[in-house]
Formats: structure tokens, sequence, C-alpha cells
């Protein structure tokens, strides 16, 4: 009888150790170093603000922030990488849009698009845009898209991977003007430049990697996809103003789901902080980016809409499975 008692007692011990542990752990949260993953080459500007986002986050959460690049698949391989993770708020990630456009194309993913994840805080959109070379014979969105009917086929262009944003809203402006490009996929957006200037495409739909050829004036653009003009290109149109149809890349830090709450709210305070760093918002002005600061419950909400958005895109192309 008193054995049982004991056993009892020291299982209900037990039972309270293991309700306070999480909370302890939570408690001393960070305590070693933070991994963030990228699902995309070095060098693009996803990475590039990542990096200095997390950097300016590591004043508030007192640990370093170690990014990694984990390109490939479309950034399935990434985000994958970062589903499985433990959600301790160890391992986080950058969100990127083109894995539930795979998963809108019918690709079986090894996670689900929008509820793997937890949603710690939205940063800003990614610039898009159609860009050229400086001496390249199209002045006007109206000029490419005019040669590109008459001749299709005959223009090459460039973006970051097959069934990534920038190749999908390619596809859409293709489908909704009757024009005909000839789609070569690079390896990540960081690699669509130099085959713009190398000669090797005519054009590329790609995030703001562009950027600084623009300001050298070895590259200039025809047109951006947000859903207005662009602030840092006050006189390039947008593809609305054309009634264009084109999708949102998103800019999100996300975690495995299942993360404690109290650890993805130290998280998004972090890196809510982070966003008035200078050298962050530089390096967003820099790459054409629009800053937008979201908690996390809003970010899933957003995340959602453009699910259904892009969802309604790609059938309206033809690409929804």
């Amino acid at each position: 009888m008193e054995m049982d008692m004991k056993s009892k007692i020291v299982g209900a011990v037990g039972l309270v150790l293991a309700a306070l542990l999480p909370q302890a752990a939570a408690a001393d949260y960070p305590d070693k170093p933070i991994t963030l993953i990228v699902p995309w080459a070095a060098g693009g500007s996803t990475d590039q603000t990542a990096r200095v986002l997390a950097k300016a986050a590591e004043a508030s959460l007192g640990q370093t922030i170690v990014v990694i690049n984990q390109p490939g698949a479309s950034t399935s391989i990434g985000m994958a990488a970062l589903a499985k993770a433990q959600p301790d708020g160890y391992t986080i990630g950058t969100l990127s849009s083109t894995s539930y456009l795979a998963a809108l194309q019918g690709r079986q993913l090894p996670f689900d698009p929008i509820n793997a994840f937890s949603y710690i805080s939205y940063y800003g959109d990614n610039l898009i845009g159609i860009a050229v070379k400086a001496d390249a014979r199209w002045k006007t969105i109206d000029d490419l898209i005019a040669e590109g009917k008459a001749k299709p086929g005959a223009i090459k262009y460039g973006t970051a991977g097959v069934g990534t944003t920038q190749h999908l809203t390619s596809e859409a402006l293709q489908f909704a003007t009757k024009a005909k490009f000839v789609h070569v996929p690079q390896q990540g957006s960081a690699a669509s430049v130099p085959a713009l200037l190398g000669g090797h495409v005519d054009f590329i739909m790609e995030t703001s990697v562009w950027a600084p050829f623009i300001e050298s004036k070895e590259v200039r653009l025809l047109a951006v996809t947000t859903p207005q003009r662009s602030k840092s290109y006050p006189d390039v149109p947008s593809l609305s103003e054309k009634g264009l149809k084109s999708l949102r890349s998103v800019q999100a830090i996300i975690g495995p789901a299942g993360m404690p709450e109290d650890v993805r709210m130290k998280l998004e305070t972090a890196f809510r902080k982070a966003m008035s760093d200078k050298t962050f918002q530089d390096t967003m002005e820099r790459l054409g980016m629009v800053p937008l600061d979201l908690p996390g419950a809003e970010v899933k909400k957003l995340v959602e809409g453009e699910y259904a958005s892009a969802r309604e895109i790609l059938q309206d192309i033809g690409k929804a499975k």
C-alpha cells in the first residue's frame, strides 16, 4: 500500500514537472543560436532581405541567427525541411509563395503549404518586374507584347525557375495577351540578371535583383507586377494598369506548425522590431520592395487570401489541378 502511494506521488510529481518544462524552456528561449532557412539560392532578393532582417532581430533575441540556403525543386526542399523541423523556435524560415503555387499545380508536396507552418511576421512584398537590357529594341511593355504576338516563340525570357511566382505571372501575361515567349528557367533569381546581360535571354520576369543594374543603366524596366506603380519606379507602369493579372510574391518569417505561442510571440516581437533597422530599410529601398509590418495572425489570413487568388489565376490559364 505504501509503495502504491509513493508510486502515485512520484507519478503526480512527474506530470507536474512535465507540464512545467515547456514553460521553463519558453522562459529561457532562446538559449542557443537559431537557424533561419531561406528556400532560395544565395544572392536573391529574399536572401538579401532575410539576412539583414535576421541580423537586426538578433539584438532583441540575444542570440545569433544563422541563415542557411536550401534551394531546389521550386523551393519545396527548403520548405519541407522547415515543416519537418522541431517546433521549438530554433528552426525558422522565410515563406515562399512558390510552394503553395506548386501545390495548386498538382505537385505532391511532403507538407501542407498552408497549415504546416506557424506564422511569425510579415515584412513586405517582393517587387517583381519585367526587365530588358538597356539597348533592347523594346521601349515599352506594349512593344514587347506586340512582338510576342507577331513572332510567337522568337523571344526568350528567364525566371527563377519553373512554377515560381515569376514564371506563372509570365504565363498569365501570355494567356491574356496571346503573346508567346520561350521560358528559359534559371537556378534562382540571382542567376537571371547574368543570363540577361549575357544575351542568353531577351527579358526577365524577376524579383528586384535587377535594381542595381537599373541604377547603373545596364538594364531597363518595362513593367512591374504590383497592384499600383512602385514608388521607387513611378514612371514604370504596373501590369494591372493594362488589365493584366499577376501573382503576389510574399515575404514573411514562419516556423514549423505547433510552436509554443510564447516562443512564437518572442520571435514576432523581435522581427517586427527589426523592421525599424536602417540597414534593413535601406536594403528594402535599394531593391524597390515595399515594407509591410503584419503580426503572425494576419499573415496567415493574407496567405490564405493569396492562395485563393492564385487558384483563380491558375484556373484562368489552365494550370490549376
